[in-house]
């Protein structure tokens, strides 16, 4: 029998309700900077409230301290935090809300009155036990008093006299607080121990969450994947993005009795519980430099799957070489490349270069650069081989893009990069493999580390930066520099128009509307930087034109002639 219509509209009401909650509290929990970093300028401590939150949400193994999140909600009776994270219940998220606001309130008091009395409320309100969350205070009263200080303008001055620089790694405050003091030199990653027990651990996790993503969305797992691997990502989170190319394969590291990743095994179908997936890597240059042996392991993990006895089905990569090798268009040797680079001594697509300066006809001529700039093959006996043809072969059976962002301080549209890379990649898939894939994004910046379609993370990024106050006032306070970092975002925005066709039509609209259509905040950035806000008018201009928002006449005409009076500005006409 089914239920009365008033009935499921409310259920349905409720669900779309809170849905809008959790996107709401997603905006509002964003780590996003209100500035830009002052080189020599230690944090102040409007700063620390949120960075300390942060990363009083992960376990710290390393200092005998688990995470607060877990602490608050295991003590108040409502399980591990990972529960209340999946269950999307009003319950759920009440439930989560509470130990939210109980975390946050203890850092508050922490930040104000010191170890003591947050551990005191902490029992008070939650029973959580204070030797358990006295660790955590004690790490987060050493991460503040270096904050409170920056080495950086001593460190700078030793390097000029040729003096030794004290060593320190590399990644941010919350994924390793090791990092803090600044100022220090830092060092990189042993390539032979990429990647880590940790980073593979992680790996299946964001793997696992990444196909049923895909599989939610189109019905079953994609057989063949596009990933993007940066050197400086992997170097941050010791290999993950290695380790999750090697579990998309279906393969595990083997490590000698020194630790070092000499050797790949495939994982047996009845372990793996599903079919393997091909991976066609592109690698950053950096990557090629650093990773030299990492991309040798890659490359003997995709052959040793070709050459597994298994069914098609249940195999992509064997299928695929065979495939290839059956239309008698190459070897199997050629046809089992899957690591792909610049040529050696080569950096970058070169295809933000081409989207900044509006050097495109057509879409198409981004996806063929993309190709021309990476399809140098790097593995057994290869050292940069041009490899056109291959790389454009394994492009065309592509079904999905995928890349991490691997940094609480750097998102999608903070740097150009991400789009000349994960953007490039996409528009070279769509001109070879005939549609446009997929493309995700793993956001481990928070405790539910989240697998998001690349529409979600600009609709994200546009709300938690380039339209939010607090970020945008931030950056205005630099005066000319934080300007050119606005109109920057904008920029690296229209990137993904221009890549994925990713952008919504009313992020330009808004943005339109904040920075050019309010005549008082046009002339605060005209008056800071003339150059950058005309930069901003074009950039809005061009994605109108190129059809990526189809804006009022009215908006246009406003935008033109906001133009012509920044060009008159800069010329002195005005």
């Amino acid at each position: 029998m089914s239920r009365p219509r008033d009935e499921q509209s409310k259920e349905e009401r409720d669900r779309r309700v809170l849905e809008l909650w959790e996107r709401v509290v997603e905006v509002e929990q964003r780590l996003i900077p209100t500035g830009l970093h002052v080189f020599g300028r230690a944090s102040g401590e409007r700063e620390c409230a949120d960075l300390l939150r942060a990363v009083a949400s992960f376990d710290r193994p390393e200092c005998g301290a688990r995470a607060l999140h877990d602490l608050v909600s295991e003590a108040l009776g409502l399980g591990p935090y990972e529960r209340l994270i999946t269950d999307k219940t009003e319950a759920g998220w009440r439930a989560r809300a509470r130990v939210d606001e109980e975390v946050r309130a203890c850092v508050e008091l922490f930040l104000r009155e010191g170890t003591a009395a947050a551990c005191e409320l902490l029992q008070k309100e939650s029973g959580v036990d204070p030797a358990e969350s006295r660790k955590v205070f004690e790490l987060l009263g050493r991460i503040r008093e270096q904050l409170g200080t920056s080495g950086e303008l001593e460190g700078l001055a030793r390097a000029l006299r040729g003096e030794y620089v004290e060593p320190g790694p590399g990644a941010d405050i919350v994924q390793n607080p090791s990092v803090l003091p600044t100022g220090r030199n830092t060092h990189a990653v042993n390539p032979y121990a990429v990647p880590s027990h940790t980073a593979y651990e992680r790996a299946g996790r964001v793997v696992d969450t990444l196909l049923a993503r895909h599989r939610a969305e189109h019905g079953r797992q994609p057989r063949t994947m596009a990933l993007v691997l940066w050197g400086l990502d992997n170097i941050k989170t010791q290999g993950e993005g290695v380790a999750q190319a090697l579990r998309l394969l279906g393969m595990r590291p083997l490590r000698d009795s020194l630790n070092r990743v000499t050797e790949v095994e495939p994982i047996p179908l009845d372990q793996l519980g599903r079919a393997r997936v091909d991976v066609v890597m592109t690698v950053s240059g950096i990557f090629r430099d650093l990773f030299g042996a990492t991309m040798l392991l890659l490359d003997k993990a995709v052959r040793c799957v070709a050459e597994l006895d298994e069914p098609d089905e249940l195999n992509p990569v064997r299928a695929n070489v065979r495939a290839r090798v059956a239309e008698g268009v190459c070897t199997a040797e050629e046809a089992s490349l899957r690591v792909f680079s610049n040529a050696p001594g080569s950096y970058g697509t070169n295809v933000n270069f081409m989207v900044m300066d509006s050097q495109w006809e057509s879409a198409d001529a981004l996806g063929d650069l993309f190709v021309t700039r990476k399809c140098f093959a790097y593995g057994r006996a290869l050292e940069g081989r041009e490899a056109k043809g291959a790389l454009s072969r394994a492009l065309s059976s592509v079904e999905a893009a995928y890349q991490n962002v691997d940094s609480f301080e750097i998102g999608i549209t903070d740097v150009d990069h991400y789009f000349e890379y994960l953007g490039g990649v996409s528009k070279a898939v769509e001109r070879h493999a005939g549609g446009r894939p997929a493309v995700y994004l793993s956001d481990a910046l928070s405790r539910d580390a989240r697998v998001r379609t690349l529409p979600e993370m600009v609709r994200l990024e546009t709300r938690a930066k380039t339209l939010n106050p607090k970020w945008y006032e931030g950056m205005l306070g630099h005066g000319f520099r934080g300007v050119a970092e606005i109109e920057s975002h904008v920029t690296n925005t229209f990137g993904w128009s221009a890549t994925a066709d990713a952008v919504d039509g009313w992020v330009y609209e808004e943005v339109a509307r904040t920075y050019v259509l309010d005549e008082q905040m046009l002339e605060r950035l005209a008056r800071l930087n003339p150059h950058s806000a005309r930069s901003l008018v074009a950039r809005l201009l061009e994605a109108e034109g190129r059809g990526f928002w189809e804006a009022e006449a009215g908006i246009v005409e406003r935008l033109r002639e906001a133009f012509s009076d920044l060009e008159d500005r800069i010329e002195g006409v005005a």
